[in-house]
């Protein structure tokens, strides 16, 4: 077995080697930049560009190209565009998650490429992240890709560059309706979402009912709406009327947080009964045990059932009030006084709610140092995590 190994491997290396000598790699003119009497040549309808609500249908800029050079018998040519803020370099040195080149195949035979009003002011708000009003010089490119060719050759490769201001399209009203936050589904008396991102993010915090809801554009009609899919993700419905699989369900009443980011296609529904969590007593850093000056822990609305604090830690006990300045409010506290949390799986999650404080039971930490500590209020449970 290992000879017959050995056989094939010097068959693939003597190919490599004759494939080298037959094609003189000696001579490497092929890798370098093509050069033409008449190179690949983009050019752009205007330089500055000003885009207005006024006229979003309207044409903002056409590009056009010449055709590439031939490259030999056989060979045919692919066509490339590609946009991005000028000074990004398309993207070629971006960290992973933070490319925002926008890369288009051009079908066969077209040489042109253009962009209305509004697709244009859409890009440069979404996948730019430009603000309204904004000033943005983007740069573009057409590549020709040789295919078919018996060895590689170097795409030819044009470039430009144009200035764009674009403008914001104003507020986008959404509206919450259904048995479980308007108390009914009259689509004329659904409950605002609060627009946070212009066109973009959303987000309501408040009381909801067991049962389901919709989120949709216009008071009245049932469509357009914004409906829950798999995976946390949101879909743009113009035609599918309200089914029991296509509505934000909510298991359980009380306070919820409620997150929709159009842009990224998510949603997230929580339940959240407390507005804060504060940390006391000599474990906390700086805070011993004065009420007045409790901790607060983090929260964030893209994970809306926990509370988190990561930092310094001293040996020492704790509890969580959930109210600043007041012993006798409402506390988390451990079903029993002095338990132990060392950042081990065996340490007990089990957290409850003291309505007044009493009993004064505490968690304890035994040895200093840096810790995660994470409390969820939907689930009552705590952990700590050394770090």
């Amino acid at each position: 077995m290992k000879n017959i190994k050995s056989i094939i491997s010097f068959i693939i290396m003597s190919l490599v080697f004759v494939s080298c000598e037959d094609h003189g790699l000696e001579n490497v003119d092929w890798l370098q930049e093509p050069t033409f009497t008449n190179p690949l040549k983009i050019t752009l309808s205007g330089e500055e560009i000003v885009l207005s609500k006024d006229n979003e249908e309207a044409n903002a800029i056409t590009f056009t190209w010449t055709p590439a050079n031939d490259r030999g018998a056989g060979t045919s040519l692919t066509y490339f565009f590609r946009m991005d803020i000028a000074g990004n370099n398309f993207g070629e040195d971006a960290a992973p998650g933070t490319i925002t080149t926008i890369t288009e195949e051009i079908p066969a035979g077209v040489f042109t490429k253009s962009y209305t009003v509004e697709e244009l002011n859409s890009l440069l708000l979404k996948n730019f992240k430009r603000l309204g009003g904004t000033v943005t010089k983007l740069e573009v490119q057409i590549i020709a890709r040789v295919e078919n060719a018996t060895q590689f050759q170097l795409p030819e490769v044009a470039v430009s560059s144009f200035s764009v201001t674009s403008f914001s399209p104003g507020p986008l009203p959404l509206f919450m309706v259904g048995d479980a936050i308007s108390g009914g589904w009259d689509y004329n008396a659904g409950k605002s979402l609060p627009e946070k991102t212009e066109r973009t993010i959303y987000h309501f915090i408040g009381d909801f009912s067991v049962g389901s809801f919709k989120v949709i554009e216009k008071p009245g009609n049932e469509l357009p709406s914004y409906d829950p899919v798999e995976d946390n993700k949101i879909i743009y419905n113009e035609t599918n009327p309200k089914t029991a699989e296509n509505v934000f369900k909510v298991e359980q009443a009380g306070r919820h947080s409620f997150y929709l980011d159009i842009d990224q296609g998510t949603y997230v529904l929580g339940y959240a009964p407390y507005e804060n969590v504060y940390m006391v007593g000599n474990a906390i850093t700086g805070i011993g045990w004065d009420i007045g000056k409790a901790k607060p822990m983090t929260w964030d609305s893209k994970n809306p059932e926990v509370f988190v604090y990561t930092g310094q830690f001293d040996a020492g006990e704790f509890k969580l009030p959930l109210e600043l300045g007041n012993w006798g409010g409402k506390n988390l506290m451990p079903s029993t006084n002095g338990v132990i949390l060392k950042g081990e799986a065996t340490d007990d999650p089990v957290m409850l709610l003291m309505p007044n404080g009493q009993p004064d039971n505490k968690w304890v930490i035994e040895t200093s140092g840096e810790y995660e500590l994470t409390v969820n209020p939907a689930k009552m449970t705590i952990a700590l995590k050394k770090l």
